[in-house]
């Protein structure tokens, strides 16, 4: 497509000519330039170059680009030229016989003293207003509903900031965004920029304080000024506090920092330093729990307001949880989750202080010893949870280490060595056998020296060995279930309200346990909203045919759940029938 050319009903000669009635009628209403760019393009409408572009005629006339097509749209608005692309950009020529179209007259004399004062204005900064400037000042009054002295006031404004780089498009955004607030009176707009200029020291505060190279403040930052203070109702001193704590942030992190303040109701100085402060000790004592943990954090806040926060209220001291995170990761349960399950649990069984914690870990690192011990026996053993948990039970049934350690020999050569050991143990508890020496030595049985029994073969064990069936029957059943559950927490986590409100819940457990120690007056309405945010994940679940127990295995024995044993360690009553 070529630049500039004629429609199809102008008439092509060798030469440029020019219709009388575009010079009688047309040229006085325009000024200078836009005369000069509808005669170039007129002229290479003849030539017809098709490489002759927008840029092109900018160097030839010594002039901008969107000087040029600003031209080209004043005759458009003639009826003269139709500009058919703006990328790349295209002129055509109409005819002038058939123009109709007149944009609106200006009258010149009406604006003498406005054009006067605006060309003084921008002569101290070396401007000079053109004639086509001047015409997109007059019109521009005359489109919009503002006095020309207030014009005349945001120009001078303009002119201040931006020196000799002023521009009339940026006079008039910054004139628009005023119209849209509604100021139109030069009493309007004084006030406004006056603001503007008192925040100014303000803006610039806050950069000083975010370490921005930035000082001189532009309309958004005046923007985001008002609405902290305005709409948050953010003092000037708890901003800059806030900037502070960023460091090297910049106006788009500390509106992020600002509304998350807001939400937590700091707005003041001494409050957000005082918040912030202990958000860094908590995002400290985070990253210290996630190398103990052997876990990976790159953004502590999600795992405060999960977590670090939540245990710290319920009143663990730093080292405690440090100790804790390091037992984790020892039992193979080195993540943030796995850790929260067992603190919740200690929580539950009122072991917080710093002393009950300590008595704990030791008696787990004595069974973790224990089932070191075991290992060396029974060779290599996964150290889960679930193997180390057994520990604690067989203790609860009145066995001493030495006797776990014979149970261990015993099962030496088993395949499945822990659950062979369960079931000897188990076998002796039924018998009231606690000590080594009260083990039944069967016939055949060779002692040695110190009355080591290595050939003992109980008659329980031999029945415990033959129902090894039962035992995979029981594991299989609680892989079912297991994985049923995943199945459906997997569904239900796929989906975005569901999540969202798991979220909330978790939140609300810390709000709950806060305000029953500082706020109890908030009890009833965080209840309330709790209840709120139940029925909201009743109801999800139900829109996808789950129900809360499908969550969770669903055991096909409640009493033993699947594992053929009640806590006791006598054996379930579905354990005979088992095949």
């Amino acid at each position: 497509m070529a630049f500039c050319s004629f429609s199809k009903d102008c008439d092509g000669n060798s030469f440029v000519s020019v219709e009388n009635k575009f010079i009688t009628k047309y040229l006085p209403e325009a000024d200078g330039f836009a005369v000069k760019v509808y005669l170039y393009g007129l002229y290479l409408c003849k030539t017809g170059d098709s490489d002759f572009g927008l840029r092109s005629m900018a160097e030839v006339l010594k002039a901008t680009e969107e000087k040029i097509s600003q031209a080209f749209e004043f005759w458009q608005d003639y009826d003269l030229v139709e500009i058919l692309s703006k990328e790349p950009f295209a002129v055509q020529y109409l005819p002038v016989r058939s123009a109709i179209g007149r944009p609106k007259k200006v009258r010149y004399e009406q604006y003498a003293d406005f054009n006067k004062e605006l060309q003084r204005k921008m002569q101290k900064v070396g401007k000079f207003v053109s004639a086509g400037d001047y015409l997109k000042y007059m019109r521009f009054l005359e489109e919009n509903s503002i006095q020309p002295q207030a014009l005349l006031l945001i120009a001078e404004y303009c002119i201040n900031k931006q020196g000799e780089d002023v521009s009339p498009s940026y006079i008039f955004n910054k004139a628009k965004k005023l119209l849209r607030g509604g100021a139109t009176t030069y009493e309007q707009v004084e006030r406004e920029l006056s603001n503007y200029n008192a925040h100014e020291g303000d803006l610039v505060a806050i950069f000083t304080a975010l370490g921005s190279y930035q000082k001189t403040p532009d309309e958004n930052d005046y923007s985001l000024y008002r609405k902290w203070t305005e709409t948050l109702g953010f003092t000037r001193e708890g901003i800059v506090a806030a900037a502070k704590k960023l460091k090297r942030g910049n106006m788009h992190t500390l509106e992020a920092l600002l509304e998350d303040l807001y939400e937590k109701g700091k707005t003041e100085a001494q409050e957000i330093e005082n918040y912030l402060e202990e958000r860094e000790v908590l995002a400290n004592l985070t990253f210290r729990i996630a190398r103990k943990l052997g876990a990976k954090v790159s953004n502590p806040a999600i795992y405060i307001e999960e977590y670090t926060e939540k245990w710290c209220t319920y009143g663990f001291e730093d080292a405690s949880l440090l100790e804790l995170a390091l037992f984790c990761l020892k039992t193979e349960r080195g993540s943030f989750d796995c850790m929260d399950s067992i603190i919740e649990k200690l929580f539950a069984d009122g072991i917080v202080s710093k002393e009950s914690v300590k008595a704990f870990l030791k008696e787990k690192n004595d069974e973790l010893k224990l089932f070191a011990k075991i290992q060396e026996i029974c060779g290599v053993l996964r150290k889960s949870a679930t193997n180390t948990s057994l520990i604690r039970t067989w203790r609860d049934w009145n066995f001493n280490d030495e006797m776990i350690l014979e149970a261990a020999k015993r099962s030496a050569t088993s395949a499945s060595p822990i659950p062979y050991m369960n079931k000897i143990l188990s076998d002796w508890k039924r018998q009231e056998i606690f000590e080594v020496k009260n083990i039944p030595v069967s016939e055949g049985a060779q002692t040695g020296n110190g009355g080591a029994r290595g050939g003992y073969t109980n008659a329980a064990i031999e029945a415990v060995n033959a129902k090894s069936d039962r035992e995979r029957y029981y594991a299989l059943l609680r892989e079912k279930a297991q994985v049923k559950a995943d199945k459906f927490t997997a569904k239900a986590n796929a989906n975005a309200q569901f999540k969202e409100t798991n979220t909330e819940l978790k939140k609300m457990e810390l709000a709950l346990a806060k305000a029953e120690v500082f706020e109890p007056q908030r009890l009833p309405a965080l209840q309330e909203k709790k209840r709120e945010l139940l029925a909201t994940r009743k109801a999800v679940l139900a829109e996808m045919g789950i129900k809360e127990t499908d969550l969770k295995p669903q055991f096909s024995c409640k009493k033993c759940s699947d594992t053929g044993f009640l806590p006791s360690g006598k054996a379930c009553d579905c354990y005979k029938d088992a095949k």
